[in-house]
């Protein structure tokens, strides 16, 4: 697994960023699937009001079709490390129990590794950024446990019963929208 350790406006001390490797080091233990994954952690000095608001820890773990997500504030950097990594062994505990209970053991031979990728948009129009991704696919209610791991508002996946691209929402009212696009 290979952690890349990131300062945004200051330096990240030693004893932190090694904090922060060993923490996330664990993952693995939970998810085989991760041992190729890539682990980002942000860490950010901010000039808060709030005390307990002034560093801001933000970890993305993503590889072999798992994409996990968490952002966390403290007073301390320590704190804010330690905080995040929970989150995120709580994400990975969450998601190996699902497996589990579908009855994928979430072996490397059963994953498709997905080719993500970012990249800016160089057109003149407002598009500020494309992502891809790969889709795999997957049934509304394996959508929506997918969204809430990862704390989003809309998901985009293909619909394994209808063979098609559609993408799940989260309505005002706190259940689920799908918008199934046609071609007219």
């Amino acid at each position: 697994m290979q952690v890349i350790v990131r300062g945004k406006h200051f330096r990240v001390p030693e004893q932190i960023e090694e904090r922060a490797r060993a923490k996330l080091a664990k993952l693995s233990h939970y998810l085989p699937l991760l041992e190729d994954a890539s682990v980002e952690v942000d860490l950010t000095h901010q000039k808060a009001k709030e005390p307990g608001q002034r560093y801001l820890v933000r970890v993305i773990v993503s590889g072999r079709g798992v994409h996990l997500q968490a952002e966390e504030h403290a007073a301390e950097l320590e704190t804010a490390v330690d905080a995040a990594a929970r989150v995120i062994t709580r994400q990975a505990e969450r998601h190996k129990e699902r497996l589990y209970r579908r009855g994928r053991r979430g072996s490397k031979e059963a994953a498709v590794p997905p080719a993500e990728g970012e990249e800016t948009a160089s057109r003149p129009d407002k598009v500020a950024r494309v992502k891809r991704f790969a889709v795999k696919p997957m049934s509304a209610t394996e959508a929506v446990e997918q969204m809430e791991l990862l704390g989003h508002d809309f998901f985009l996946f293909h619909d394994a019963g209808l063979e098609r691209i559609a993408v799940l929402y989260r309505r005002r009212a706190g259940d689920y929208g799908v918008i199934i696009p046609e071609l007219s």
